[in-house]
């Protein structure tokens, strides 16, 4: 199993090369940098520190939209970010929302154009993107676009078109298996292999004897996919439908417990420690969405990810309060474990 770190939530630019330096020698493979202008340092200073301060590891947004930059700006610059660090550079890609940007997700044709444009443009063809047409004098390099997903419509959709899924944050077997599904749909719709598509689990690693002690920084950021979890569960079709009653028999109660982040949660409260979305996390939420505790246990939890088909795990430094240690602590203690 490969591992990935995302960075950038409220990391001073000035930290940024050593905590990159840290990853890459601890052994990830990969890493991403928020794009939340109204709360976080801009996704490019952060990706062209990363660039400048590592020499293997590979970079990427986690993720950007076809809004806050446009699909030809994307293409540039990470032509150019791919073009300084040696061939490391890829797309991170989503629908956009409220974190930091106030706006809402875009649409699905419109993720779906945006990869297909970035697809062409960066390989030196002519590409259009709501009728504007361009080439670029100098991309001649197709970049890879990994898509950030949660929804069946959007995984499916990158089972079609993406070289890559992150996946929203959930370490659970039962949710990650039904994600999983969903992307093997769209690959399988368009005619690919669905193995060809490099799919991300993601959830926080917490290296410690004592889970309670992990317990107030992991629930800032489990806040995310338990609210996001209850909203998407409150909507209809076959494969929420399925979704839910799967959840329901593997987790009775867990919905329950999302609605309450659900409805302490508000915009300010993104990725952050002692809020009191972060307050109401209970045990079952972060039992289900992040690998908490001692190496035995999170490398156990680790070979059942793989074995229904996950093969990149990606942990994130958001709401860690010694960013640098937890990282050094899992390339320690998981990832050399894994590797040897």
């Amino acid at each position: 199993m490969k591992f990935a770190v995302g960075m950038g939530r409220d990391e001073p630019s000035g930290a940024v090369a050593d905590l990159v330096r840290a990853a890459e020698d601890s052994g990830f493979s990969y890493l991403t940098f928020v794009d939340q202008p109204g709360m976080s340092r801009d996704v490019y200073v952060c990706l062209t520190i990363a660039a400048l301060s590592t020499r293997h590891i590979r970079i990427a947004h986690g993720v950007t939209d076809p809004v806050t930059y446009r699909p030809w700006v994307i293409a540039n610059a990470t032509a150019t970010l791919n073009e300084l660090s040696g061939g490391r550079a890829f797309v991170g890609l989503g629908a956009g929302g409220p974190y930091g940007k106030e706006m809402k997700s875009r649409p699905l044709r419109e993720v779906r154009a945006a990869v297909e444009f970035i697809r062409r443009y960066s390989a030196g063809e002519e590409a259009e993107f709501e009728g504007v047409r361009m080439r670029s004098e100098w991309m001649r390099r197709r970049l890879a676009i990994y898509i950030g997903c949660a929804g069946p419509k959007m995984l499916q959709m990158a089972g079609e078109v993406a070289d890559g899924v992150m996946l929203a944050s959930n370490a659970d077997p039962v949710i990650l298996q039904w994600r999983l599904e969903q992307i093997e749909k769209g690959a399988r719709r368009a005619g690919r292999d669905p193995a060809s598509v490099d799919v991300w689990a993601r959830g926080m690693i917490y290296v410690t004897k004592d889970p309670e002690m992990a317990r107030r920084e992991v629930s800032g950021y489990a806040v995310n996919s338990a609210r996001s979890l209850y909203r998407f569960m409150r909507q209809s079709g076959p494969e929420i439908d399925d979704l839910r009653q799967r959840v329901e028999r593997a987790h009775p109660g867990l919905l329950e417990d999302c609605r309450g982040v659900f409805e302490a949660w508000s915009p300010d409260q993104h990725e952050r420690i002692d809020t009191a979305a972060s307050r109401v996390v209970t045990p079952r939420i972060i039992d289900t969405q992040h690998l908490v505790g001692t190496p035995d246990h999170i490398c156990e939890k680790l070979a059942h990810l793989s074995q229904i088909g996950i093969r990149t795990f990606a942990t994130v430094t958001y709401t860690l309060l010694d960013k640098r240690a937890m990282v050094r602590a899992i390339g320690d203690r998981v990832i050399s474990r894994l590797s040897s």
